[in-house]
């Protein structure tokens, strides 16, 4: 079972692959961009470079733990945002009031709620 598995998702990569160079093949050759989506699937077969790297997985900028590939088909894992979800790293700070009111929602109806006399 664990061998068919493996060689469905082998032939699945190999197909997508395909068929996103097909897809740059088929554009204009000043029009080949050698990266973009596939249905869903984005591709990047540009050199990859060191920025492209550090966008993949470890931008700081967006809270996506699934973000582009640097290089080939699918998808990269952002650690930065990993970790920070799992609060290992990034700006946070945690007080008494954050665990006893974990949301702003929750705040903002009990700052604005009718004193009780």
């Amino acid at each position: 079972m664990r061998k068919w598995l493996l060689r469905a998702i082998e032939a699945a990569v190999i197909t997508v692959t395909v068929a996103a160079v097909c897809q740059e093949l088929e554009k204009p050759k000043d029009e080949r961009c050698w990266n973009g989506k596939l249905g869903l699937v984005p591709y990047d077969f540009r050199l990859p470079t060191i920025n492209r790297f550090k966008e993949t997985f470890w931008n700081e900028d967006t809270d996506r733990i699934f973000t582009k590939a640097a290089f080939g088909v699918g998808w990269g894992i952002n650690f930065y945002a990993l970790l920070e979800k799992m609060r290992i790293v990034g700006d946070f700070y945690l007080t008494e009031d954050d665990f006893l009111m974990p949301t702003e929602s929750l705040r903002k109806i009990l700052e604005n709620r009718p004193a009780i006399s």
